[in-house]
């Protein structure tokens, strides 16, 4: 009995010290509750004094960063041409577009109303044809020294050192920038070209993919370009040079967005596995190819009894619409017809070539604007403007504008 009297006491002296700590916690709570109410009281009083201030503050800073981004988005002319989107398609160009090939470094004689300080006059072009649109070649390697002591890309046009940014040529090469600038005030646009049928491309004289990249990053940032054309031919077709120089468009491409496409040989059987092998370096290199213009030009002994350079370049066509189905099938993208013709390109020679590939005649170009035309090719074109403007002399251009004016409904 005296033992559970005891616990009694114990249990109520426990009890009563629960309850003194229980108080002291709710007193604690107390103190810590009016403290942070207090506190923000304090805050929030302080908050209605400054209200207005920051309402100014807040509203100046976001009206701040709109404009900064309005800024980022819209100024599009760091480089030395200033920059007119038409906003049609991929590139800025329209989605079924007439743009041919003019050659920036054919000497224009300079008593010639087409001539620019020696260079094509495309903008006196444009006026009297309504093109807005042109492919502008070619970016090359010097031909005496490509490379820098660094491995930096000497890039210039044509391969001449002195025609580019930090050549010594102060004549010729402002009239190619005057062309450009005026081009795009007009509303028109250019791509510009790397490689070309003769002399060595960029992708050929340097293996090193950085170096390249900022060839194209160079290029790209100095003409503000929105798409640029890999044009593809003779030595400059190797596939590993091709691979190397695919990871390097493809990170020029990630960071400026620039469109991209390819010209390569056909012909009228198609593609050839060369040229497969090329339009598979770019894409497993994942490369947006924007569009894969096939150079259909003059095929020597290639063509059935009834066919002529037209008739042979429709089927050609056809034959790579097939072929670009099966390839982009193999990387998981089932194009239907209609979107392969206008992922599809056409550039013709127009003219005379050579005794092995004489003539493509107006009438032969006009075949293939029809089948354009019917089948919604993303584009046509041909080589060149200088051509068919007279700039130069050809005796398979009879008048200017001769092969224009028998495409023009194409575009």
């Amino acid at each position: 009995m005296k033992d559970s009297k005891k616990t009694k006491q114990q249990k109520n002296a426990k009890n009563g010290n629960n309850i003194k700590n229980i108080n002291k916690k709710q007193n604690s709570k107390s103190k810590f509750a009016n403290f942070w109410s207090n506190l923000f009281k304090h805050d929030i009083s302080a908050f209605k004094l400054r209200k207005r201030f920051y309402s100014i503050v807040f509203i100046s800073l976001a009206s701040l960063f709109v404009l900064s981004l309005a800024f980022i988005i819209l100024d599009k002319s760091a480089g030395i041409i200033g920059y007119n989107p038409s906003n049609e398609n991929e590139g800025g160009w329209p989605k079924q577009v007439l743009a041919p090939y003019a050659d920036m470094t054919s000497w224009v004689p300079v008593a010639s109303s087409y001539s620019d300080n020696g260079v094509a006059n495309i903008a006196k072009v444009s006026s009297e044809t309504g093109l807005n649109y042109f492919h502008f070649g070619f970016i090359q390697p010097d031909t005496k020294k490509p490379l820098d002591d660094e491995g930096n890309i000497r890039w210039c046009w044509g391969g001449y050192a002195s025609i580019s940014e930090n050549g010594a040529d102060s004549y010729q090469y402002a009239g190619i920038i005057n062309q450009m600038q005026k081009l795009r005030d007009n509303g028109g646009d250019f791509s510009i070209s790397f490689g070309g049928q003769f002399g060595k491309a960029p992708w050929v004289v340097s293996s090193d993919s950085e170096k390249l990249r900022n060839m194209y990053l160079d290029v790209i940032n100095t003409y503000s370009c929105n798409r640029i054309d890999l044009d593809i031919e003779e030595e400059n077709q190797g596939e590993e040079a091709n691979k190397i120089n695919a990871k390097a468009v493809k990170m020029a491409q990630d960071e400026t967005g620039v469109s991209v496409s390819l010209t390569i040989p056909i012909m009228p059987y198609g593609w050839e596995e060369k040229q497969i092998k090329i339009i598979k370096a770019y894409l497993d290199a994942g490369v947006n190819i924007s569009l894969i213009n096939s150079m259909t030009m003059c095929y020597g002994a290639g063509l059935y009894s009834y066919e002529d350079y037209g008739d042979a370049s429709v089927r050609a066509i056809t034959n790579a619409i097939r072929q670009m189905q099966e390839i982009y099938s193999a990387y998981g993208i089932n194009l239907t017809e209609k979107q392969a013709y206008n992922k599809t390109g056409a550039t013709m020679a127009i003219g005379y070539e050579n005794t092995l590939y004489p003539t493509f005649t107006a009438d032969m170009a006009k075949k293939v604007a029809d089948d354009a035309k019917e089948k919604n090719y993303g584009m046509i074109s041909y080589w060149s403007i200088n051509r068919d403007a007279k700039m130069e002399s050809n005796k398979g251009v009879n008048t200017i504008y001769e092969f224009f004016n028998a495409i023009k409904t194409f575009a």
